[in-house]
């Protein structure tokens, strides 16, 4: 059902399960930011985060952002969530702070977060 959604919607549904998490945005959602989605707060341990939300992506697109996170240097954690690619995503191993989300770990998440019913109203 992620992978059904537009981009709009899965954007939606990247947000709202960090909210449910406790994590607070601190930033707009998406829009004319030039190199992320969102970033968010975790108000318990201070940390934030950048999330970069693509439909699809490529590993080229993946190495794109996650340069300019460690540019910006302004964020604890980098979250890289997607949905489709054209071949196997990796990030760097060893690395804590960087997550990489595909499809199967977002639905995981949605309905840890209580959206499945959300998720099956926005695909039928």
């Amino acid at each position: 059902m992620v992978r059904q959604l537009n981009w709009r919607d899965f954007e939606t549904l990247v947000d709202l399960i960090f909210l449910r998490g406790g994590w607070q945005r601190i930033s707009a959602l998406g829009g004319d930011q030039a190199d992320v989605d969102v970033v968010l707060s975790e108000p318990i341990t201070g940390e934030t985060a950048w999330v970069q939300v693509k439909s699809h992506s490529t590993q080229a697109e993946l190495n794109d952002y996650l340069g300019r996170f460690e540019r910006d240097g302004s964020c604890d954690r980098f979250f890289f969530v997607y949905h489709t690619a054209t071949s196997t995503l990796t990030l760097p191993a060893d690395h804590p702070k960087l997550h990489l989300w595909p499809a199967e770990r977002i639905a995981s998440a949605a309905t840890r977060a209580g959206l499945f019913d959300w998720l099956v109203d926005r695909v039928t």
